[in-house]
């Protein structure tokens, strides 16, 4: 999802969320649930059928104890929180033993029927619907007929006929699908406990956006997920997908999304992309009015521009304002409703998260401009004084000089680079005491200005190549500015070099810095390993990379290369 159009790309550099470990199935309240509720099932079936038999034989008798004894170790490795039976095993082998027992018993069967509406409702709660229809099917076709005789086991009703066996039997299906709601409400909880437990609002908006997206997307087993906040106060647009993990989207895709959400109104909505003679229809509102047809060109370019099949939308809003939009996409047909339910019903959750990440923020860029004020103001009563005297100095000497004398053209070639760096000085302090975040295009004239102080000071020719703008943050400028000086300190210091050159170029979401000297060239040898550690450890801060080469075996060369 990076670079086709057909898909919102991520910008090169762009960290990916760390994988998520999501444990399927119900939670631990509800496997302790669930062990005692084993426990008196079979407390009780066992002695009911003991009580309404007066000879029970060996195997029976095995099987009752064998499962009373399994059901409490089963609810005693829950209390201490170590389950031993992972999955479904545990309410597969509740089936089998309610199956069992039918077999063993001719009276009693109506009870132990009941017996297997627990395991196939906890299967649909914890784990889906399908997965206790298979097991209600199974039991089923277990208890309906019997190994001896080939006949049904179960009692047959006067008033019912042969009509109750079948009736019997499908009560054990029908406790599947009656446990659907609780299964959207399990699903509810659990994604509520997993934002509450695993998101810390203090880290920031955007990397608890980055997070969130990813957690939903695993929690929700979708394809695609977009959380998209709005633009117009500065928060991001974070997509997360199986190929790419989490990203932010880039200002132009995030523009788009919101255009196409805003077309959607205030309703959480599911929409299916279906062949033109399929009848079913492709939006449904989650609670609403009927869809209106002219929902359907926003929602396919909505699901063209996120590359899937269905999706789901639920609008984040709080006091009957809306505050962004989450997308749940599927590549296949396959998009669950309960899925819309769970999140719509998660959403208060959700925004209270984002909104306190917001509000971190927010006290963070608050105390950075207190700070950068005061920065300023210091730095305007003390650091700029000397120089400015040093300015004055520089062109009351010039004034001294006559124009004729060689000395004059040094003296004011002196005098220009004070001027220069009194004003790189004042726009930097400027920066700190307005909170300036731009910088546009302030790294290319940095880049000039040092290369002409480094030649006129040291008198080692420099050669710049590099664009005529080339945007970029202030602190991208200075970070750069500071590596290149130090690179050039460290030709000046430590090689015989009598030309360097420097190219400056911005490609992929990166800006690099190439810097090379002729001292191989110089001295006819190859230069010495050079190993600079505190640019090695600076560019690691600014998630960039240092390589250190040499061309033609002679000359060094050192490229940066470090993200926008």
């Amino acid at each position: 999802m990076r670079e086709p159009a057909s898909r919102p790309g991520a910008p090169a550099g762009a960290a990916t969320a760390a994988p998520v470990r999501q444990v399927p199935g119900p939670s631990a309240e509800m496997r302790r649930f669930s062990a005692g509720l084993r426990v008196v099932t079979a407390l009780m079936c066992s002695l009911l059928l003991i009580s309404s038999k007066p000879a029970v034989d060996l195997g029976a008798a095995v099987t009752m104890l064998v499962y009373i004894a399994w059901a409490g170790l089963l609810m005693w490795a829950d209390a201490r929180e170590r389950p031993i039976v992972p999955g479904l095993a545990a309410y597969w082998l509740d089936v089998a033993w309610a199956t069992s027992m039918m077999w063993h018993f001719s009276v009693g069967n109506m009870m132990l029927m009941l017996a297997l509406v627990h395991p196939v409702v906890l299967a649909s709660i914890g784990y889906g619907v399908g997965h206790g229809l298979l097991l209600a099917a199974l039991g089923t076709v277990a208890i309906a007929i019997d190994p001896d005789t080939g006949r049904a086991p179960l009692p047959t009703a006067e008033g019912l006929g042969g009509y109750a066996q079948i009736l019997l039997l499908a009560l054990i299906p029908a406790a599947a699908l009656l446990a659907r709601p609780m299964r959207a409400l399990h699903r509810r909880i659990a994604l509520i406990d997993e934002i509450e437990a695993g998101l810390d609002p203090r880290r920031g908006l955007e990397p608890i956006c980055s997070e969130l997206v990813e957690r939903l997307r695993q929690g929700t087993q979708a394809d695609v997920l977009a959380l998209v906040l709005p633009s117009r106060f500065g928060a991001p647009a974070m997509i997360a997908s199986r190929e790419d993990g989490g990203f932010r989207a880039r200002p132009e895709v995030h523009q788009a999304l919101e255009q196409l959400l805003a077309q959607t109104g205030p309703q959480a909505l599911s929409f299916t992309s279906r062949r033109w003679w399929d009848p079913r229809p492709r939006i449904r509102v989650h609670a609403g009015p009927r869809p209106s047809r002219a929902l359907l060109t926003p929602l396919e370019s909505l699901a063209r521009m996120l590359d899937v099949a269905g999706l789901h939308i639920a609008p984040l809003t709080r006091y009957d304002r809306q505050h962004g939009h989450v997308v749940i996409g599927y590549h296949g047909l396959r998009a669950h409703r309960q899925d819309l339910r769970a999140l719509t019903d998660a959403m208060p959750e959700l925004l209270r998260v984002i909104e306190q990440a917001g509000l971190v923020d927010q006290l963070q860029d608050e105390s950075a401009s207190h700070e950068r004020a005061r920065i300023g103001r210091d730095l305007h009563d003390s650091a700029i004084q000397p120089y400015l005297g040093l300015k004055y100095a520089v062109e009351c000497v010039a004034l001294r000089i006559p124009a004729d004398n060689p000395a004059r053209a040094e003296v004011d070639a002196l005098a220009e680079l004070v001027n220069a760096e009194v004003a790189s000085l004042r726009e930097l302090i400027s920066g700190l005491r307005t909170g300036a975040r731009g910088g546009d295009n302030a790294l290319v004239p940095a880049v000039r200005r040092q290369a002409r102080r480094f030649a006129l000071l040291f008198g080692i020719e420099v050669e710049v190549h590099c664009p005529e703008s080339l945007p970029s943050s202030r602190a991208l400028a200075g970070a750069m500015f500071h590596l290149l000086n130090e690179a050039l300190n460290n030709i000046r210091k430590h090689t015989q070099a009598r030309h360097v050159s420097i190219a400056l170029s911005g490609e992929d979401g990166a800006v690099t810095l190439r810097v090379s000297d002729d001292s191989g060239s110089v001295t006819g040898r190859p230069a010495p390993a050079f190993h600079p550690h505190s640019l090695h450890e600076r560019v690691a801060e600014l998630g960039g990379t240092l390589t250190i080469s040499r061309r033609d075996g002679l000359d060094t060369e050192l490229l940066f290369r470090i993200p926008a």
